[in-house]
């Protein structure tokens, strides 16, 4: 019977012999077990398995002779190739179970390769040939999970800069446009209340006025979005508010820019004290009204019904304009989602209803909607009365 020390120099005889054969039965092995779920690479690992066999090869002999049973620690084998390997690996999207998989197929076709002409297998040859393997795998994985948490890193680190980009970049949108934005509006506003202005100028001045509103919502909408992104949550800060004399000042407002259409309020006429945020609160009452007046026939009417309840207040706002689509109700809420999708761009970005409902939540409440071509639609806003501080800023 051949010594530990002989069997090991034939096993690594013929792992440098068989190589195309130990390779053949690899590939058959992997592809019919479903180790990968992909086409494999053939460039990579399957060119330099026979530079790795080579490596495990050179490690049974290096065993062999420094101990003919293997009674010292087994020698390190096959590292750069199986770095390779992993590197390789992780960039054509294998998972790090993959890897390892692939290690111990090729460890029982060798075993099996063996046992064709080796019907009992040294233990020491058998422990020198399994801890080469293992130090591969291991050598796999390491790299495998170095590429990965370089990946990560760099990722965390471009995304990181990206935002601090694009909060310089906003901020100095909002500054460099609201400003003067903000004259063109007192311009306007001090050109209008001019006396004896022919109606085509105070029309003008009117649409003038108007469309710097619309810039500023647009810009203010821009910033709500980039923060509620880059930090999970709109800040609100609430304080004591009576959202009865609140959605009057909304109306009022809402009345002027749309001069001739009508808006009803229903509701018991009474004080509705809460702890709200009040700019943010008119924000949403605003962005309500003012979709529900856009998107309604001229001649209909606007309804704002209210509803008290000792711990929440709900205010709905309703139109009788053409139904969103039913496929169309579950995304209304969504960022960049337009009430019309075939509006233009520049007027909306489709952030206005997102932002609402974002609102909504930061004060412990909700936004929702139903629409139907026999109901209309109803946007409804529901705020509980006491104060919340998790959206508080």
């Amino acid at each position: 019977m051949p010594t530990c020390s002989q069997q090991a120099h034939a096993l690594a005889d013929r792992l440098e012999r068989e190589q195309q054969v130990i390779v053949d039965r690899w590939l058959r092995r992997v592809r019919a077990e479903g180790v990968a779920a992909r086409p494999l690479p053939a460039p990579e690992l399957v060119d330099r398995l026979p530079e790795f066999l080579e490596q495990l090869a050179a490690a049974l002999r290096r065993g062999a002779e420094e101990d003919a049973c293997g009674e010292t620690d087994p020698p390190t084998s096959a590292g750069r190739v199986a770095r390779e390997h992993g590197t390789q690996r992780y960039r054509h999207g294998f998972d790090i179970r993959a890897v390892v998989d692939e290690y111990t197929v090729l460890l029982d076709v060798l075993f099996d390769l063996f046992a064709e002409t080796e019907p009992c297998l040294d233990v020491g040859a058998s422990r020198l040939l399994i801890h080469a393997t293992s130090t591969g795998i291991a050598a796999a994985v390491e790299q495998f999970s170095t590429e990965r948490e370089a990946d990560v890193q760099f990722s965390q680190e471009a995304l990181l800069k990206a935002r601090e980009y694009e909060e310089q970049l906003i901020g100095v949108v909002s500054h460099d446009l609201r400003n003067p934005l903000t004259i063109i509006t007192h311009c306007a506003e001090l050109m209008r209340r001019t006396e004896h202005l022919p109606a085509p100028v105070c029309r003008q001045l009117q649409r003038l006025r108007g469309a710097t509103d619309r810039a500023m919502r647009l810009i203010g909408d821009l910033l709500d979005f980039t923060q509620a992104r880059n930090q999970g949550r709109i800040s609100v800060k609430p304080v004591t508010v009576d959202l009865r004399l609140l959605l009057r000042e909304v109306i009022d407002e809402a009345m002027l820019t749309h001069p001739g259409r009508t808006i009803e309020r229903a509701g018991a006429d009474e004080r509705m004290v809460g702890c709200w945020d009040p700019d943010r609160i008119a924000q949403v009452l605003t962005n309500l009204l003012d979709n529900a007046l856009k998107f309604s026939p001229p001649d209909s009417l606007v309804r704002v019904e209210t509803e008290l309840a000792p711990d929440r207040v709900t205010v709905a706002v309703h139109n009788r304009g053409e139904p969103i689509p039913p496929e169309r109700l579950g995304s209304v809420f969504e960022p960049f989602q337009r009430a019309d999708p075939d509006a233009n761009a520049r007027v909306s970005l489709g952030l206005g209803l997102h932002i609402s409902r974002q609102l909504a939540q930061a004060h412990g409440g909700d936004l929702s909607v139903e629409s139907s071509a026999e109901a209309g639609t109803r946007f409804t806003l529901t705020l509980p009365r006491g104060c919340t501080r998790d959206g508080a800023g």
